[in-house]
């Protein structure tokens, strides 16, 4: 298959440049973690938590001003498309009636919801393509906003009815599944039901598998696009991420095949340690936090990890160690 050109060739160049962790940064939070098991005794897992927020931050860790990010997109799968779901869980974010809208305000974080042209859904993944380059790069562009006006910990999810048919055959081609695996592993509803769509996809797009990008555009809603270009620009401004939800792992996987280690200033929240979650962070070099909790695509899961980071933010930069020198 030959690759089209221009549009993308700037996400590549960008894929190519990402910095890496800050690793002194990184030093002082495990100096620092050694101070604390003065008083805290062994305490793993807070240590690898704390060393990734500072080095993916490149300072100390602290949560100042945390951000759920929501792209919500609409799919052309026929009658599985459902356009009045994703519109009813938009106006539901906006009313503030949401799961996520409640934990957002007990925890202080701030909430952004994107609507992607939601009345106009992209193609018919099942004989067309979804967008096309230009389409999705300028997505990919608008993704890239998610962090404007300042964010020091971001998280991202996304949500849009049919995008489980898209995630279900992007995961086929690019995990080698067969469609009954990754219909499971994309906790498609009625997977059996819906497991002809996914397999037409497939056949109608396998001859892209060596191309993230090209299945990025061919099967990805504008949702799949925008998370991309969030993920990317994070990365970019030194802002550590914390994904749940099918669609946010599933662009994750993309963009390590994209350029491997690309999403290892990502966390992932939620879901089975075997499942999806599990895998695409042991596969990504992500970490992996509160296994077992459902992975809600509202983002809910997300901003639950965001508020333990940061209260474990706040302990690990404000507590006293030694009383007299305080």
């Amino acid at each position: 298959m030959q690759v089209t050109g221009l549009p993308f060739d700037d996400i590549r160049t960008l894929a190519e440049a990402l910095p890496p962790p800050d690793a002194q940064a990184a030093a002082l939070a495990d100096a620092r973690s050694q101070e604390l098991t003065r008083l805290l005794g062994p305490m793993a897992t807070e240590a690898r938590l704390a060393r990734w927020l500072a080095g993916w931050s490149g300072k100390s860790p602290a949560v100042e001003r945390p951000l759920i990010a929501l792209f919500a997109g609409t799919h052309g799968c026929g009658a599985q498309s459902r356009q009045e779901d994703t519109l009813a869980g938009v106006t539901r974010l906006a009313a503030g009636g949401s799961a996520v809208n409640q934990v957002c305000g007990r925890h202080d974080i701030g909430l952004k919801v994107f609507d992607l042209a939601l009345q106009v859904p992209v193609g018919d993944i099942t004989g067309d393509e979804a967008l096309d380059e230009k389409g999705s790069a300028a997505t990919i562009g608008y993704g890239m906003e998610a962090i404007a006006g300042g964010v020091d910990l971001l998280g991202l999810a996304a949500f849009g009815r049919g995008g489980e048919i898209a995630n279900a055959a992007l995961l086929s081609l690019l995990l080698g599944n067969d469609t009954s695996t990754a219909t499971a592993l994309a906790h498609l509803p009625g997977h059996g039901e819906l497991r002809p769509a996914v397999e037409a996809a497939v056949a109608r797009h396998a001859g892209a598998a060596a191309s993230p990008l090209e299945l990025l555009r061919r099967l990805g809603g504008r949702e799949h696009s925008a998370l991309a270009g969030a993920l990317l620009a994070a990365r970019v401004d030194h802002v550590p991420v914390v994904l749940s939800g099918t669609t946010a792992l599933v662009v994750a996987l993309l963009l390590d095949r994209l350029r491997p280690g690309s999403c290892q200033h990502c966390l992932v929240a939620g879901g089975d340690s075997d499942g999806l979650a599990g895998r695409v962070a042991g596969a990504c070099g992500m970490p992996h936090v509160l296994p077992g909790h459902a992975a809600v695509d509202d983002g809910s899961t997300a901003a639950i990890a965001i508020g333990m980071l940061a209260a474990l933010a706040a302990m690990h930069g404000n507590m006293v160690v030694d009383v007299d020198s305080a």
